[in-house]
């Protein structure tokens, strides 16, 4: 009996490497899978041939491309040339459709994932692309599962120019603070996870967004006071008990 497949790959253009995920057969979580490495950062010719490569192996339906727009929402030359390689892979795959999704914070939550893990700059350099093309599909999987309970699927032209036209806005997902003092801190949250039924944030200042020195912290639910959540940020001992899970989070990746 034939299988049908959902499969969807993620990938995270750049002039040096392409990160590559790939979704499970039934399109729900996305893996990481070894990063395309190029010589050329005009030719694409030997990155396409490989991507198909996969393709094919994975019985892949769909294509989503990592979207590097502007933290305040313009595009610059980043855009311009992952629309040309979009249009260089429609070209040579037609029969796969092509979906974009915005990257803005995808680079920084990998890293920040992997400094919180005390990772190596090697470590950092080997498997930084593979992460933020998982976090690219795994944040498309999610968003588009939502679109489908609220019957609002996410377009895909098969016309590229009319797909960046009538691509709906990402919005970077922020939650605002009050510190002990009264003071608002809004941070960005780069990831989320549950452990023994409690809700955890990791997130990184939203004033610090461009600093590359900037340090991820981790908040945990404590409460709920009427429409809002109540979190605190989590102590030694607690982030000693969550290193495992940490860890496990990192386990598709190069990392001791």
């Amino acid at each position: 009996m034939a299988t049908t497949s959902n499969r969807i790959l993620g990938l995270d253009y750049g002039d040096v490497r392409v990160g590559v995920a790939v979704s499970d057969l039934l399109g729900w979580t996305a893996n990481g899978l070894p990063t395309i490495s190029r010589k050329n950062p005009i030719d694409h010719k030997s990155t396409i041939e490989e991507i198909g490569k996969i393709l094919n192996e994975h019985q892949v339906q769909k294509i989503v491309l990592g979207y590097p727009k502007n933290m305040d929402g313009t595009e610059g030359e980043n855009c311009r040339k992952v629309q040309n390689f979009a249009k260089q892979l429609g070209k040579a795959y037609p029969h796969v459709g092509i979906d974009f999704f915005d990257e803005r914070l995808t680079t920084a939550s990998a890293l920040q994932t992997f400094n919180l893990m005390g990772a190596g700059a090697d470590v950092k350099r080997k498997n930084v692309d593979k992460m933020a093309a998982q976090l690219i599909l795994q944040g498309y999987l999610d968003y588009t599962a939502r679109n489908i309970k609220e019957n609002e699927i996410m377009a895909t032209d098969k016309d590229l120019n009319e797909n960046f036209d009538d691509m709906e806005e990402m919005e970077v997902e922020t939650i605002v603070m009050t510190d002990d003092d009264g003071n608002e801190i809004e941070y960005i949250i780069i990831d989320e996870f549950e452990k023994d039924g409690t809700t955890f944030l990791v997130m990184i200042d939203a004033e610090e967004i461009e600093n590359d020195e900037v340090e991820a912290v981790i908040f945990k639910q404590i409460g709920a006071e009427e429409e809002n959540f109540v979190y605190e940020e989590i102590s030694e001992a607690e982030y000693e008990m969550l290193e495992p899970e940490l860890k496990n989070r990192l386990a598709d990746f190069d990392f001791e």
